[in-house]
């Protein structure tokens, strides 16, 4: 079973909006082998998705509701097969922190290919509902992209059965 994590600063708005559209997507393939979880480099505990990250959600399907915010645990993200941050930052800090992170960490905007442009997800914390549904959007087709490589990290239940 994968298990992914996404991070972006206060895990109140990005990082809460992949892990529910993540969850959602891989339900609605039909799939029950994923632990998706999310954490912030900026250390809150404990604090709910942002009002407008949460409407923005709810609009789409995805229900991130029960989500408190966590910082960043070190046995999980050792523990994880992919880590997924919002910003080259987010990602340089869980690196200097985890070091031993290096080959299972990479950015939203560009995982799995190296070199594509656009590897910030911009943070709507402060903006308007119209932004939050830009980085709602900008997430959903990131996730759309590379859901296909995601699927193929835990083949369905029975594709590799005991044929002989």
């Amino acid at each position: 079973m994968p298990r992914i994590i996404f991070v972006c600063t206060g895990n109140i708005c990005r990082s809460p909006m992949a892990e529910g559209i993540l969850k959602e997507r891989w339900r609605r393939a039909g799939r029950s082998d994923l632990t998706v979880s999310s954490m912030g480099i900026f250390g809150l505990d404990q604090v709910p998705a942002e009002p407008l990250a949460r409407q923005v959600c709810r609009e789409n399907g995805v229900d991130i509701e029960a989500h408190r915010s966590r910082p960043l645990v070190g046995d999980e993200l050792r523990a994880a097969d992919l880590v997924l941050c919002m910003e080259p930052a987010q990602r340089r800090f869980v690196e200097t922190f985890f070091p031993w992170i290096k080959g299972r960490i990479g950015l939203l905007a560009n995982w799995p290919a190296k070199g594509r442009g656009d590897s910030v997800i911009a943070d709507p914390m402060g903006a308007d509902l119209p932004v939050f549904r830009e980085v709602f959007a900008c997430i959903d087709g990131h996730l759309k992209r590379i859901l296909p490589a995601l699927l193929a990290l835990s083949p369905p239940e029975g594709q590799f059965g005991n044929d002989g």
